[in-house]
């Protein structure tokens, strides 16, 4: 009986101290989120793509054209969670070069950050931009822009899983009055950002130009690993297209169906 009760004990103890270890952590700046994060939503933003995926329990459900900041001003890779959105925000310049002659300028058809704001970091944010035209290609400060379609969408998706008590009645409101404005904490949502120049998407072994000249490992080599992580077998002759393909300069997109790369090798 009294081992027992000891080996209670001791079980006590070491929860007390690792629960107090996670509050030393996470006070001194450590993310624990990230080590359980709640995947039922979850957003991946690949820089040289300038595409968004969303995740929904687990499956890709949509991907939006977005455009990250450009070189000088790049969107920084990491691992983040979005905490709040903001619904026709205000637009306060930053301590930045660039905005060194800028006012605050309220919500309304002239405000930079356009309808939503999506907060993912200190300072960072998906925001609206009047340049949509401009959408698919680097050409921020380092926020996120997309479009103000999706950007609704993606907005509504947040809430009706991280603020469920924002009704539909207060959503349309917000979505009608572009002067209303409304900045709602959300429960954390993982945001991903990486910077990959080569994946592959719905079959199709997608090629991304090195819009950060990230002087990363060669073109060749990505595409065989990529190709690796798919399962595929790289024969010569594989290897061969491979060659073919790595020697072009990707100044936009490439495209090549996977069943046409192999079959091409002669698989």
């Amino acid at each position: 009986m009294a081992l027992a009760l000891d080996r209670v004990m001791n079980s006590l103890r070491r929860k007390l101290i690792f629960g107090f270890a996670l509050i030393l952590l996470a006070g001194a700046g450590f993310n624990m989120y990230w080590q359980r994060p709640t995947d039922d939503l979850y957003l991946v933003l690949n820089i040289p793509a300038s595409r968004i995926d969303v995740f929904e329990n687990g499956e890709r459900t949509r991907s939006i054209d977005v455009s990250a900041g450009r070189r000088g001003f790049e969107t920084p890779r990491g691992q983040y969670r979005i905490s709040s959105v903001t619904w026709n925000p205000w637009w306060h310049p930053p301590k930045s070069h660039w905005a060194r002659n800028e006012k605050p300028t309220p919500p309304g058809p002239n405000n930079p950050m356009g309808r939503v704001k999506i907060n993912f970091g200190p300072l960072l944010y998906i925001h609206g931009t009047p340049y949509e035209d401009w959408l698919g290609a680097p050409a921020s400060h380092g926020c996120v822009r997309m479009g103000k379609d999706d950007l609704f969408e993606l907005a509504k998706l947040i809430h009706r899983y991280r603020s469920p008590r924002v009704g539909s009645e207060m959503l349309a409101s917000l979505e009608s009055n572009s002067r209303l404005t409304r900045n709602i904490p959300v429960r954390p949502i993982r945001f991903e950002v990486v910077y990959r120049l080569v994946e592959v998407v719905d079959g199709q072994l997608l090629i991304h130009p090195d819009v950060y000249r990230s002087g990363s490992s060669s073109l060749r080599d990505q595409i065989v690993g990529v190709l690796k992580k798919q399962g595929v077998n790289i024969t010569d002759g594989v290897e061969q297209r491979i060659a073919q393909i790595s020697k072009r300069r990707v100044a936009t997109r490439l495209s090549v169906p996977l069943d046409t790369l192999l079959s091409d090798a002669g698989e």
